[in-house]
């Protein structure tokens, strides 16, 4: 009985696959994949490894990819997750996967490293994913802040990936770049935070603030301002499969 099921559950999202691809909008279309709640998800706990190198990461994970929330579907107990999945779909293929395949990321649990995406805003957010096939086929496993790393689109269209980041090494100074970004998450809305948080987010992500108001109120936000190119950190995950994608992205 739990065979039939998982089959059920993989037809239904070959069919949303197909129904995504044939609009040619999978960031705007009103269908969009939800948990099914009497599936088996796979909820292993992946305990959080510090890595040396964007290689190391890319030689332990079985997935690779620059992905975007498609949707969250998370149970949650007084406004916090609990446990539930995430659907990405696959922009930038690196290892272990192909352009347009959802990615259904299962999560559980409250410690920081538990990988808990964002619920779609807008197109959704993207990220380069280093993930762990689980037991049943088309399901993931990730830890922060490999599962997530943030990545943003150029006002020349490439991808990067918004710096400084929450990881375990350093990067090359000459790869960090003061970039334009042409993208809705780029900017945070920040007028209910207070002035010193505004300020630690400042000098921690080098972000810059930019202030609006009207009669009412006065409005704060803070804009990214630097990235690495997303193609300059495929050359450090050393990874020898070439992406199927022609494009700077690479």
């Amino acid at each position: 009985m739990k065979n039939i099921t998982r089959i059920k559950y993989l037809l239904f999202m070959v069919m949303f696959i197909i129904a995504i691809s044939a609009s040619g909008q999978s960031t705007k279309s009103d269908l969009l994949p939800e948990a099914n709640r009497d599936f088996s998800f796979d909820y292993q706990d992946i305990q959080p490894i510090k890595f040396e190198s964007f290689a190391a990461a890319a030689e332990w994970a079985d997935v690779v990819a620059v992905a975007q929330v498609i949707n969250v579907d998370y149970e949650q107990t007084r406004d916090i997750n609990t446990k539930g999945q995430a659907f990405l779909n696959v922009l930038v293929p690196y290892k272990g996967t192909q352009r347009n395949e959802l990615l259904i990321v299962s999560s559980k649990g409250f410690d920081d490293h538990v990988c808990y995406y964002p619920d779609r805003d807008g197109e959704g957010e993207r990220f380069l994913v280093f993930l762990k096939a689980a037991n049943s086929d088309g399901e993931y496993h990730g830890f922060n802040p490999y599962c997530q790393l943030q990545v943003l689109l150029t006002d020349t269209g490439e991808f990067a990936l918004r710096y400084p980041l929450d990881i375990d090494f350093a990067l090359a100074p000459e790869s960090i770049r003061t970039l334009n970004f042409n993208d809705p998450h780029s900017q945070i809305d920040a007028t209910e935070w207070t002035g010193l948080a505004r300020a630690a987010h400042q000098q921690k992500y080098q972000s810059t603030l930019e202030e609006d108001e009207d009669t009412f109120q006065k409005y704060y936000f803070l804009n990214y301002t630097q990235g690495v190119m997303i193609y300059e950190i495929r050359k450090l995950m050393n990874l020898k499969v070439q992406p199927r994608i022609s494009s700077k992205q690479m």
